[in-house]
């Protein structure tokens, strides 16, 4: 919770940390409903043209992850149109997570990379390379 007593967000989305670099954060416990959630918040993201994204997934305590259904694959297909690269960020906890992602982009054409958190100032410095 934070200070005002509000439920701190499970997914954070920021465009401002990195210039044209768009940053989710994620934390706690996520759930396969904010995964889909994501995926459409990616999906109508304004911008010109596709879209660096930078996925820390280093925050998450736990994720019964399962495939999504229709409706979770229909809202990621729209959200790869928009991905440019994605660096996913993550302990090996969660391998799974991130290769069905990294799959899944891949087939639209997003070029994926997997990272450590020790690795994380490559991760950035790799979706900023043209």
């Amino acid at each position: 919770m934070s200070r005002s007593g509000a439920p701190t967000p499970m997914i954070d989305v920021d465009s401002t940390l990195e210039e044209s670099v768009v940053t989710i954060r994620f934390r706690g416990a996520v759930t396969n409903r904010e995964f889909i959630d994501l995926a459409a918040t990616i999906a109508n993201y304004e911008s010109t043209g596709r879209i660096p994204v930078y996925l820390d997934w280093v925050g998450i305590d736990r994720w019964a992850f399962s495939v999504p259904t229709a409706g979770g694959v229909t809202a990621w297909r729209r959200a790869r149109k928009i991905i440019a690269r994605a660096a996913i960020v993550h302990q090996p906890r969660l391998n799974r997570q991130a290769a069905w992602l990294a799959a899944f982009l891949r087939e639209e054409g997003v070029q994926v990379r997997s990272w450590r958190p020790q690795n994380a100032a490559a991760a950035a410095t790799w979706l900023r390379v043209v």
